[in-house]
């Protein structure tokens, strides 16, 4: 999904809001960073995920967020602050404006997630989930935009709270497997128990296929590896028939 900018005036719009958390969530290939062992990695054919994306941007003031001070820039940007694009101000102003609408919450969310700005963007599913707290889109943006923070436990809160509403969700299991493989110290074993659980629902699940392998090379269940591995390049050369 292209992650353009969003500002949506009116109706419902949470089915593209939530186009840029759930395009970060199936693309993110989190695993890898903390694997330092080349040799193991390539005698298994794994190959090592990209890095995750880096904090950008400070907390927002108590009350209603500044439209143009505190705003940090973004890598993306190049240094641009989010202040000076007229659309994240609009939603921003919008959210602000429509304290109880929930669609307004996400789209301010969504648009400084898109920047890199994730603490504002947890702040405003903070509201969104004040007015939802069951919601599955705000929770897994939540736990994705946690993640992306760095802050694993909170993710994985967040990722267990959406499971309860959809406990046959495959994706979102992998995304809490991976909080589990990411913490200091690493769960192991319970980030190979959630890519299970993604692959009795999905067997042809990538990511959990992918992220299986790493985590059981690094917890030394080489056998594991291998078959997750053996069944990636399986599913690779159906894709090519």
């Amino acid at each position: 999904m292209n992650k353009n900018i969003l500002y949506l005036a009116g109706g419902s719009c949470l089915g593209v809001i939530l186009g840029f958390f759930m395009a970060n969530a199936v693309g993110r290939a989190p695993l890898g960073a903390k694997v330092g062992n080349a040799e193991a990695k390539a005698s298994a054919n794994i190959p090592a995920p990209p890095l995750d994306a880096s904090q950008a941007g400070g907390p927002l003031p108590p009350g209603h967020p500044s439209t143009g001070d505190n705003i940090g820039p973004t890598k993306a940007q190049g240094g641009d602050l989010v202040a000076s694009n007229a659309t994240a101000q609009a939603a921003m102003d919008a959210a602000d404006r429509n304290a109880r609408d929930f669609d307004a919450q996400m789209s301010a969310a969504a648009t400084f997630y898109q920047f890199g700005s994730y603490e504002k963007a947890a702040l405003y599913l903070e509201r969104a989930l004040a007015l939802r707290p069951t919601d599955v889109d705000a929770l897994t943006a939540m736990g994705d935009t946690k993640y992306d923070m760095g802050d694993f436990k909170s993710a994985a809160q967040a990722y267990e709270r959406a499971l309860v509403q959809q406990p046959n969700n495959a994706d979102l299991h992998a995304e809490l497997g991976n909080t589990y493989y990411q913490r200091s110290p690493p769960d192991d074993e319970r980030a190979i128990a959630e890519y299970r659980k993604a692959l009795a629902i999905d067997a042809s699940h990538e990511k959990a296929l992918r992220n299986l392998s790493i985590a059981a090379l690094r917890h030394g269940d080489r056998d594991t590896a291998r078959q997750a591995s053996e069944r990636l390049a399986a599913l690779a050369s159906e894709s090519k028939r």
